[in-house]
């Protein structure tokens, strides 16, 4: 049976490219999407709206998942800087709170919904004879450079279209920070496997969604692999786009 995916961050269609890297790896996939928005004629992709100011709708996202596919196996958190960068770009005060909404509070709420859901998922098995593997829960961020870097070294303007600004760079690390701590809080846990992954536009598994929607697919089946689980340890440390499986071009 495949595995059932929630992906969410990049939503549709500029997503697209993502999911299609997800699907060749035979997942059944739930994408965010912007209103009106629909995938590509698939049996195996739904697009639902995600409105991130909403707990109720991280809740109902979860829901309509589920409902359409049955169960979430894996879910993963897609935050892409330089798609950010693209879409918030004024210092207003409107941009602020709206950046604030959709690149840190959205996530928050989700992620929090999906360990929700996962724990319970997790409960539900105790009494059946083979064990359900625990869940997955993906923090996947493309970095890009910010304002700041570009300031440093003028060289880098060359190659960075649109550097990260005041507001998508402090999103960033507070995507990260939320990240490695969840892996620190949640790490150890038996029902649910926390991974954190990150690349950039020089690392060639990370340059181009569908390569990275395949690379992460296939480093949670490495995972699923492994005799035991992964360790607090492993949870915790960033895995570079490209690696093979657990234990493989870790950095911190």
């Amino acid at each position: 049976m495949s595995k059932t995916i929630l992906i969410a961050g990049k939503d549709l269609p500029d997503g697209s490219d993502f999911v299609d890297g997800a699907e060749v790896k035979m997942r059944q996939i739930a994408v965010t999407a912007i209103k009106g928005s629909s995938p590509a004629n698939s049996p195996n992709i739904s697009a639902f709206e995600w409105q991130r100011t909403s707990p109720i709708r991280a809740r109902s996202l979860i829901l309509d998942t589920e409902s359409t596919f049955k169960k979430i196996d894996e879910a993963v958190l897609y935050f892409d800087e330089n798609y950010y960068a693209t879409k918030f770009n004024l210092m207003t005060p409107q941009e602020c709170t709206q950046s604030c909404d959709e690149m840190i509070l959205g996530y928050q709420y989700l992620a929090l919904e999906i360990l929700s859901r996962f724990e319970k998922k997790y409960s539900m098995s105790a009494g059946l004879e083979e064990k359900t593997l625990p869940s997955k829960l993906v923090f996947l961020i493309k970095n890009s450079f910010s304002e700041c870097e570009v300031a440093k070294n003028g060289a880098l303007r060359q190659n960075v279209p649109v550097a990260s600004g005041p507001l998508v760079a402090a999103a960033a690390a507070a995507f990260q920070a939320f990240a490695e701590n969840i892996a620190a809080l949640y790490g150890a846990r038996e029902y649910v496997t926390v991974l954190l992954a990150r690349g950039d536009i020089n690392n060639e598994s990370a340059r181009l969604d569908r390569s990275l929607g395949e690379w992460i697919c296939s480093y949670m089946d490495e995972v699923d692999k492994q005799k035991n689980k992964l360790s607090l340890k492993q949870s915790m440390n960033w895995i570079k786009a490209g690696a093979k499986g657990p234990g493989f071009s870790l950095f911190r």
